[in-house]
């Protein structure tokens, strides 16, 4: 009996004994598809640094992305040639879907035209195409402001009306391996004109080129 009972008082003492608190084990919160890139943070494969080159082309902008009516091999040119460089980085992304990003560039004309040329712009970027398993392409268009440091005489005789600063809008298109996400072909419609609203002291003129590139992201 005394020994049923001194076996029986541990027993009891275990079964009263507080039970440890259990710890709240808290899900990670879902991660935003909608995300907001420091421009002045680290660079993690959102930054790129682009160098291109171009040909002057005098076929309207129009004809060649509106109408669609001039093939490339119908462009018409002029002897002027365009070497660029720019500095471009993601500041905010859609999944892998999109991104907007911002860009700085400077460029050299040389030949017929002269002036050396400074933008900035603001790139929207689409990403999604179903071969990119087999080769990385995406698309984007800019706005911005592009300044030129002299008014050529090509841009003279387009309109009545100069401006050093007018609208940039330069569509592009890259293509790169997908086991090299660090360097893609870019394919850039380098173009500055007042447009059809003439904002920029009246002025509809412009220069454009047709330039190839080599881009570095890190």
């Amino acid at each position: 009996m005394g020994l049923c009972m001194a076996a029986a008082g541990p027993a009891r003492a275990a079964d009263l004994a507080p039970e440890a608190p259990a710890t709240a084990v808290e899900a990670p919160a879902a991660e935003s598809a909608l995300q907001f890139h420091s421009p002045f943070g680290p660079c993690e494969m959102n930054c790129s640094a682009t160098i291109y080159v171009g040909r002057y082309i005098s076929t309207p902008m129009s004809d060649i992305f509106t109408k669609f009516n001039t093939a490339p091999w119908n462009w018409k040119t002029k002897d002027s040639t365009l070497v660029s460089g720019s500095f471009s980085r993601e500041v905010l992304t859609y999944r892998d879907l999109w991104a907007f990003e911002t860009e700085l560039g400077v460029g050299k004309r040389f030949g017929d035209l002269h002036a050396a040329e400074a933008w900035g712009a603001l790139y929207w970027r689409w990403k999604a195409f179903p071969w990119n398993d087999y080769l990385r392409t995406t698309v984007a268009v800019s706005t911005g402001l592009n300044w030129a440091s002299k008014i050529d005489g090509i841009e003279r005789d387009k309109a009545s009306h100069t401006s050093h600063i007018l609208h940039y809008l330069s569509p592009e298109i890259t293509f790169g391996l997908p086991d090299n996400p660090h360097w893609d072909v870019v394919f850039r419609f380098h173009h500055r004109s007042g447009g059809k609203l003439s904002v920029f002291n009246r002025n509809s003129g412009g220069s454009q080129y047709q330039t190839v590139g080599l881009r570095y992201t890190w």
